[in-house]
């Protein structure tokens, strides 16, 4: 028996990418492949809207974790168990054509989108692998892969993922880094269990969504289109559309309706979901299956950006989803640059007044306190005049830098009020909060160490900052937080500046 025993399925693209892997570290001559079934009720219940959900997110997350490896979204996930005997009862032959049979299988199903429960798709492997395309599979072989999967469920795998188990009892679990796969065969001790299914996006592949209410066969052939080229998803309903485009990871930058049926109010429910969660813009196309003028009419007047015909050629499908794709990243450009401050990268002027209006009301809701800091470079006008202008606009970006590095939470926000003057806004935190916030980013300024020979403040660039926080309410507004915080930083300058000032 080989030194290691991995436990994977032919069904799940963890277990390809982990294969492809070990293959490219030349490491599964120290492994047995054991064939299971992580998921044995696919066979039950069909590929069911939800399972070809799961599915897509599946290949989402195996681009994310391994971009080296080739995949693509199947149509299906087919029954694997009639294969995983095939690769059994090929083991009993030859083990090294059999794991180039595992190998094709792999291929056949995750990269060229076939059947891998098809006779003609097992005996093409066979041929290729150079094994008998008759096999000889009995009760014993059928015995052996429920025993490796029971040894399998005991295991404590819950997951859905493959694991990996050496003699001496050491356990990875998961889709494991190169590095860390190395390790772990060199001996490293591990308690890490590697949750592959968490969405790591792959920025190199544009998100297409592809909602389709009645299944996936009516556009399967515009998604066969696209399946290599993009990330897709296929949300089942429109509470998973919601909950992906809520998610950093997962949000589209496409979404492709089935026009089948009512296709007008489900446009209209995408873009009103849009709208609500992002106030940005997605490109939305109709896929429909008949080159109706009026509908597509009716379609743009709604808002679409493109109807799609399903019969197109791909190569027509693949360009007019590039130029929604392009229509998309020129309008992010257009909204980025209208928001961030050219300098330095951060929030500008235009965007922080906007922010602070709608905290401020979402504040007033929750009867929460919302925080200001406004901060200030000290002695910045003598650091310009003694290094120059360009050594200004350097340290700004630095600085700018330093401080988003001290803003930890995703709905902070920091901005550039003018000048070398920022505002720092922090919703739902308290005096105490915003402290330590103003004291991070205190000391991360001055650990950047740009040289500042004319400030008395010592011989490095420091800040000077002002702290104002408001619980909303009739009594206060938006501009008296500005205008507390504002004042608090001027006492800061004024008595001994690279200090913290918080307004009473």
């Amino acid at each position: 028996m080989s030194g290691y025993i991995v436990y994977g399925d032919l069904n799940c693209p963890y277990s390809y990418a982990l294969f492809e892997r070990l293959k490219a570290m030349d490491l599964l001559d120290q492994v047995e492949f054991r064939l299971v079934e992580h998921a044995q009720d696919i066979g039950l219940y069909g590929n069911t809207a939800d399972i070809l959900s799961e599915l897509a997110s599946d290949v989402f997350a195996v681009r994310g974790h391994a971009p080296e490896v080739p995949i693509s979204l199947p149509p299906e996930r087919p029954d694997s168990r009639f294969a995983n005997l095939c690769v059994l009862a090929a083991m009993q032959i030859d083990r090294e054509k059999a794991l180039n049979f595992i190998d094709l299988f792999y291929k056949a199903l995750w990269v060229d989108g076939q059947d891998i429960a098809s006779p003609t798709i097992i005996f093409d492997a066979l041929q290729k692998a150079g094994l008998p395309t008759e096999l000889s599979i009995d009760i014993d072989c059928e015995e052996q892969l429920d025993t490796w999967q029971d040894q399998w469920a005991a295991s404590g795998v819950s997951s859905r993922v493959p694991s990996i188990v050496a003699e001496d009892k050491r356990t990875l679990i998961g889709l494991a880094a190169p590095e860390d796969l190395q390790a772990f065969f060199e001996g490293a001790a591990t308690e890490i269990e590697y949750d592959s299914r968490e969405f790591c996006k792959y920025t190199d592949h544009h998100t297409i969504a592809v909602f389709a209410p009645n299944g996936i066969e009516t556009v399967w052939k515009t998604i066969d289109a696209l399946r290599a080229r993009y990330n897709i998803l296929l949300p089942a309903t429109l509470s998973d559309l919601r909950k992906q485009l809520l998610s950093q990871e997962q949000m589209p930058d496409l979404l492709l309706i089935d026009g089948s049926d009512e296709w007008l109010p489900t446009l209209l429910n995408c873009q009103n979901l849009v709208q609500k969660i992002h106030h940005g813009f997605i490109p939305t196309a109709l896929i429909n299956a008949d080159n109706d003028d009026q509908q597509e009419l009716q379609a743009y007047t709604h808002g679409a950006s493109d109807f799609i015909v399903r019969g197109r050629a791909e190569g027509i499908i693949r360009a007019r989803v590039g130029m929604m794709l392009e229509l998309k990243r020129s309008r992010d450009f257009l909204e980025r640059s209208a928001r961030i401050d050219g300098l330095t990268g951060v929030n500008n002027r235009r965007e922080f007044e906007k922010l602070l209006e709608m905290e401020w009301r979402r504040a007033s809701r929750s009867n929460l306190p919302l925080s200001l800091i406004m901060v200030d470079v000290d002695h910045f006008k003598a650091f310009n005049d003694l290094y120059g202008h360009l050594a200004g606009d350097s340290g700004l970006r630095r600085i700018a830098g330093a401080m988003e590095n001290a803003v930890n939470r995703s709905h902070d926000s920091v901005c550039r009020y003018g000048g070398e003057e920022f505002a720092v806004l922090l919703p739902e935190t308290d005096k105490a909060g915003a402290e330590l916030v103003a004291q991070r980013i205190r000391k991360q300024v001055q650990a950047l160490s740009i040289k500042h020979e004319r400030s008395s403040t010592g011989l490095v660039v420091t800040v000077s900052q002002g702290i104002c926080t408001l619980t909303p309410s009739t009594t206060y507004s938006p501009h008296e937080l500005v205008e507390r915080a504002d004042s608090a930083l001027y006492n800061a300058k004024d008595t001994a500046r690279n200090c913290i000032v918080v307004a009473a």
